[in-house]
């Protein structure tokens, strides 16, 4: 199931027959992480669409996320808090798929993503990001992730 936040409130069908039922996708001030089905797999989150605050409580909500993807920021949004995200990763043990394209990410930022994340993750979308991979303790890590695309 797609849950992707925030947009305006219109139905997601679902193309092939699936366990899974229809969600609305919602604003996310109209929504709380306990009414998110717990069958939800993929989010689309920037820094307007969940308070850094909650995400714990939102990644808590949705134990079978798989594919995790971070709009880039604009001037009014601003970068997200990349520690936060990685501690709230520790709560979806089962994410295969990270998109931060363009999120301006620096090797620091990756590294603390990256320490949230188990040998589950196996794509990392980094595009448009000035990373320099010069950071050990980086380059350590990634080594981790032995299926890592």
């Amino acid at each position: 199931m797609n849950c992707v936040l925030p947009q305006v409130e219109k139905q997601c069908s679902l193309s092939a027959p699936t366990m899974t039922s229809l969600f609305s996708i919602q604003h996310w001030g109209s929504i709380t992480p306990k009414d998110i089905p717990e069958d939800t797999h993929t989010l689309l989150l920037d820094k307007r669409s969940v308070p850094m605050s909650e995400l714990n409580h939102l990644f808590a909500a949705v134990p079978q996320l798989t594919r995790l993807t971070f709009q880039h920021p604009t001037k009014e949004t601003g970068n997200l808090d990349w520690e936060a995200v990685g501690l709230a990763l520790f709560k979806t043990p089962h994410v295969n798929y990270i998109d931060c394209y363009g999120c301006g990410l620096e090797d620091v930022d990756l590294l603390r993503i990256l320490a949230g994340c188990t040998l589950e993750l196996c794509e990392l979308r980094l595009g448009k990001n000035p990373l320099q991979f010069r950071n050990n303790e980086l380059i350590r890590r990634l080594q981790y992730f032995t299926n890592l695309q």
